[in-house]
């Protein structure tokens, strides 16, 4: 009896010694699964989404692309609200939305290729910016917004952000051009901020395969948050005095070069076998920024798109990276997520999850907690 105290006194005394979960981890976590059940003529996954508050509710706008349509869901409600048909043609006729901003209910921001709009409750046009005509003599490349580099209104500076698409130069060309402007809704002045690609792109001579665009989803205090998607770092553009900060030399991760070939297959493998670093997204509430990390598949996996891991990092506002969190395989859908007040929502909506219901739209919310 004596002997087996003992033995337990000791393995009090080991687990008490043990630091508890909050005591490792930087941030705590809970996690909320909200469902909301959606029409035939409704998408269980929105890659064109903006979300904004409405009488003190949070609601996510997304753009439906196989009916041209706004549709509208209440998230605390977990209900939709409705659906807004677009116009194709006429006064009002706009084409396909490659990204949204909704400032308020009657402020939503849509960009196509070469136009941006501000559309009225009712969808009707407030007013159209023709990009190709502002950006027409400046040689600087297509103004751009899309599934990595997101359309955000900055309403400090009445001004929006596009990545700039460089056609027709070569790789060598576009690592010496600005990545990056500005244009004044109220002047149409372009600023061309000087963001340009990474010193590893240059010493690669650009091949990094499909990674180059520039992820971007808006600002953190003052500093424009972005990344690129060929390597780990998180980067800040201060807008005062144009300083540029960036994570930690020491922590900086590369996906390595493609080989120079003309093969598209061998860039469809350089893809899923090396990480893409996905777009930043700057959570105001917390101070955090959120980034996911779509990494290479696992060594028994089939070893195709669908089977890459992802991993979500948390940064916080010193852009340092403070801790990550593995996510389940086969579980969200890459670049369909958002933060709002409540937390960090993530699409579960995977194209391999065998068993994906398709009568809801679905969301992850991770809410974070700094200790």
């Amino acid at each position: 009896m004596k002997r087996l105290l003992s033995i337990i006194q000791v393995v009090i005394w080991f687990f008490s010694c043990q630091p508890s979960q909050e005591e490792e981890l930087p941030i705590k976590y809970s996690i909320e699964t909200i469902k909301i059940p959606i029409s035939s003529e409704q998408l269980n996954s929105y890659q064109i989404q903006s979300n904004f508050s409405l009488n003190e509710k949070p609601v996510l706008v997304s753009y439906n692309d196989k009916r041209h349509s706004l549709d509208f869901f209440n998230l605390d409600h977990e209900e939709s609200i409705t659906s807004k048909n677009l116009d194709s043609d006429g006064p009002n006729g706009i084409g396909k939305i490659e990204s949204i901003f909704v400032q308020s209910s009657d402020s939503i921001f849509v960009y196509e290729l070469g136009k941006l709009h501000l559309l009225n409750g009712d969808l009707s046009k407030k007013q159209s910016w023709d990009l190709f005509q502002i950006y027409g003599d400046l040689n600087l490349g297509i103004p751009q917004c899309n599934f990595y580099f997101k359309l955000y209104y900055d309403s400090e500076r009445q001004s929006v952000y596009f990545f700039m698409n460089q056609m027709g130069v070569s790789l060598l060309e576009i690592a010496e051009l600005p990545l990056m402007t500005s244009l004044n809704l109220e002047t149409n002045e372009v600023n061309v901020l000087p963001i340009y690609h990474s010193e590893y792109f240059k010493s690669v001579a650009g091949q990094v395969g499909f990674m180059t665009y520039l992820g971007f989803y808006g600002k953190l205090d003052n500093q424009l948050i972005f990344n690129y998607q060929y390597e780990s770092t998180i980067y800040g553009f201060q807008l005062n005095d144009e300083k540029l900060s960036t994570t930690s030399s020491s922590k900086v991760k590369f996906v390595p070069s493609t080989p120079q070939t003309n093969d598209p297959q061998a860039y469809d493998q350089h893809a899923i076998e090396n990480p893409h670093f996905l777009s930043p997204i700057p959570d105001p509430w917390r101070n955090l920024i959120y980034s996911i990390v779509w990494d290479s598949p696992d060594a028994n996996s089939y070893k195709t798109y669908l089977d890459k891991s992802q991993i979500l990092r948390v940064f916080d506002e010193n852009l340092e990276l403070i801790q990550t969190v593995p996510l389940p395989d086969r579980t969200y859908q890459i670049n369909n997520w958002f933060v709002n007040e409540n937390g960090l929502y993530l699409n579960k909506a995977h194209p391999g999850d065998s068993l994906l219901n398709e009568d809801f739209l679905m969301f992850d919310v991770f809410k974070f907690k700094v200790n």
